[in-house]
Order: C-alpha cells, then structure tokens, then sequence
C-alpha cells in the first residue's frame, strides 16, 4: 500500500479523537487475515462509510464509490491512490455502465491476491436509519469470484452494519457491528442466477437487520431522535456490548474494542477553531447535506497537522515575543 494511503488510515484514527464521543468496533475476529473478503456493508453517510470501516480494521482495504466522484482530474489521482474504484448508476450517463464491467474485473484482480474489497450492499447512500433494498454488485463480485480456478475462489462475505448516532457534526457515538463470515458452501446448491442474487442478499439484508438499528421513520433533530441519543448515550456510558445497544435501542454478549477513550472536552476545546472553520467550509465546498458530514471529516483529516503548525506559532509568540 502506498505512503499516501497508510497516512490517511491511521490520520483518520487520530481524527476519531477529535470528532466523535465513541467509535465502538465489535467483531474484529470475524475478519480473517490471510482470504479474500468482501465487506458488505450498509450506507447511512456517504464516503465517510468506507473511510471509517478501513480505518478501523486492520487490514488495507479497497473499496467501491459512487463513479461522478471520478470526473474531476484533480481529485481523481487521490482517489485511485485511496484504493477506491469507481461504480456508474444509470443517473451518472448511460454510456458509462459498460465501465463497471472494468471495475469488476479490477475486483476480482484484487481478491486473487487475497485482499479485501469494501461495497456498499444498498447502492445508495441516505443520512438516516433505514435498510434499503440490496443491489446486485456484492452477488456479482460473489459469482466471479467463486467460479474462478483462482484463490478468489476462497472468498468469504462479511456483512458489516454501521449505526450513527447523529449525522451533523462532532460529539457522536458510532456503532461497527462486524458480522459472520459466510462463503460460498452455504449457498453451493442454488445454480439460477437470479434465484442466487436473491438468496444471496436476504442472508445479507437478514445479517444487516441483526447489526445495525432499524427505524425508517426515525428523523434527525426530531423528539423521537432525541430519545434514541438519549438512550444511545446511556447505553455506551454503561459500557454495553454493540449488540446490547442496539436492542436498547429497539443479547448476545460480545467483546468490543474501542478505538478511542477520549479526553474529548479537551480535544474539543483545544480543536474548537479548527472545527468550526471546517463546519463553514464545508457546505460551500459541496451543497448536498448528505456529504457534509464526509466533507467536515476530510477537512479536519488534512487540516489538523497545519493547524498544530499554526497554533505552536502563535503561542510561541506569545509565551516567547
């Protein structure tokens, strides 16, 4: 993996101190270290969804995004070097769905080599607490992958649920529910496509209901959104296990690894400048609220080591005029 690439996933570690209460990582041990995976995963907040889950596994991962995200020149090396690899809707121009065949193949290229490939089993991505219906992507790559004479033949599917607290700026808790391992022995029999998509994603969707907290009607800032912080906040000071949380939100005893006991008050106040400069930039640099979160995140994520810079300056220069 390149410099870039390891920069930004353990600078992206560092940032979890400074932007969220709790990232609580539970089913580490569900990903093994030495077979091909692919990661399904639910899709609440845009491309901070793959940066977090990549972050906090401990294996490098490549992952799928939305393709519009690849037409500007400027960011497109960026993104390549991030491992990410570009997926076209039929909203994004007809002419460039024969591209996703590509992008198919690079997947299959990188599971040969017994990596791990990042998709999002929804396609779309909403700031809320649904379950959308699955796409067929996981199944294609699944397909390609167990009928090849090649090591991707070994791939196991991992479902991987992820639940926010909120969607809007700092202070959230956030829950990684990492799921069984399945491969293809569980589904050997089914020789229909169509009828192997299907089955294919009810034991993803099946997997992702037990993961993540379900609530379609639930609306950010609403009273209802207030108990559930409420309760979210409750539940992780109690230091319940993932699965104990998301059923008092609505058990099964599970150890969980916590990527941060934060200091966060002073994190927040030693930070507070960059953060609010951040939360301005970001609706002017993209207008969708969806990406505001991912965008407030990339902000502090390249800002931070030149704010330091800044800040040692000025009170340099006031400790030492």
């Amino acid at each position: 993996m390149g410099i870039f690439y390891n920069y930004c996933k353990y600078n992206t570690r560092l940032i979890f101190h400074l932007l969220y209460n709790n990232v609580l990582v539970n089913g580490m041990e569900n990903i093994p270290k030495d077979k091909p995976v692919l990661l399904a995963i639910n899709h609440p907040n845009s491309f901070l969804d793959a940066v977090i889950v990549g972050a906090a596994i401990n294996r490098p991962t490549h992952f799928l995004a939305r393709g519009d995200a690849f037409k500007n020149k400027f960011t497109l090396p960026i993104l390549k070097s991030l491992n990410m690899l570009p997926v076209y809707r039929l909203s994004e121009g007809k002419e460039n769905l024969n591209k996703n065949s590509e992008t198919f193949d690079s997947c299959q290229n990188i599971l040969e080599e017994n990596k791990v490939v990042i998709i999002f089993a929804e396609g779309l991505s909403e700031n809320n607490w649904a379950l959308r219906s699955l796409k067929k992507g996981p199944a294609r790559i699944a397909i390609k992958a167990w009928n090849s004479q090649t090591p991707a033949k070994d791939l196991v599917i991992i479902p991987i649920g992820l639940t926010y607290e909120h969607y809007t700026g700092i202070g959230k808790n956030l829950l990684i529910n990492i799921g069984k391992p399945f491969g293809r022995e569980s589904l050997i029999e089914i020789e229909n496509e169509a009828l192997f998509v299907k089955k294919f994603n009810e034991k993803i969707s099946n997997s992702l209901e037990d993961l993540i907290y379900v609530n379609p009607n639930l609306v950010e800032g609403s009273l209802e959104h207030q108990d559930f912080r409420k309760k979210f906040q409750k539940a992780v000071k109690e230091n319940k296990s993932n699965s104990e949380i998301i059923q008092s939100l609505k058990s099964i005893e599970t150890s969980q690894n916590k990527l941060r006991e934060p200091a966060f008050i002073v994190y927040s106040i030693l930070f507070a400048p960059l953060y609010f400069l951040s939360k301005w930039l970001a609706p002017k640099i993209i207008k969708q609220p969806l990406f505001f979160d991912s965008i407030l995140f990339g902000l502090v994520l390249f800002l931070w080591p030149v704010y330091l810079i800044i800040l040692g300056l000025l009170l340099g220069a006031i400790f030492n005029p």
